[in-house]
Order: C-alpha cells, then sequence, then structure tokens
C-alpha cells in the first residue's frame, strides 16, 4: 500500500517512455538510413571515416540505442512489477 505512489510514478514513466520510444525509431532509423548511404559514399574516399560512419549508423539503428532503451524499460517495469507485490 505504501508503494503504490511510487508505482503509479513508474507506470506513467514507462508509457510516455515507451511512446517516445516508438516515435523515435521511425526517425532515427531514417536518420540512420542516411547514414549507410553516406557512408558508402565516403567509403571510396577514406575506410576510417566510412568504418565510423558504420557504427554510427549501426548504434542509432532501431538495432542500436532504441533496443537498449527497450532493456532498460524492461527493467524498470521488473522493479514495477516486484513492487506490486511487495
Amino acid at each position: 500500500m505504501l508503494t503504490l505512489p511510487i508505482r503509479v510514478i513508474l507506470t506513467a514513466f514507462i508509457w510516455v517512455c515507451a511512446l517516445l520510444i516508438k516515435l523515435s525509431g521511425k526517425l532515427l532509423g531514417l536518420i540512420a538510413g542516411l547514414f549507410l548511404l553516406l557512408a558508402l559514399v565516403v567509403l571510396t574516399y577514406s575506410t576510417k571515416n566510412a568504418l565510423m560512419l558504420f557504427a554510427l549508423a549501426f548504434f542509432i539503428s532501431p538495432l542500436g540505442l532504441p533496443l537498449i532503451t527497450v532493456g532498460l524499460l524492461s527493467v524498470l517495469s521488473t522493479v514495477r512489477n516486484a513492487l506490486a507485490f511487495s
């Protein structure tokens, strides 16, 4: 009963973060695609810079940063559920 306010705050925070992840995932996917195309163009001139662009494109792609945030949200959801049983 004492943890109810904390659970409500965590639930609202998780909902807001999930919405932000969905919205930013699409935008970051488009930006990652542009970085990938740019890296392919730069590859003809500088391999080092192209590799950095490939790494940046992977980091902001849906398999990079958004996946890390989904993992952190699942941890918060687990904490919220653990508070429900205390």
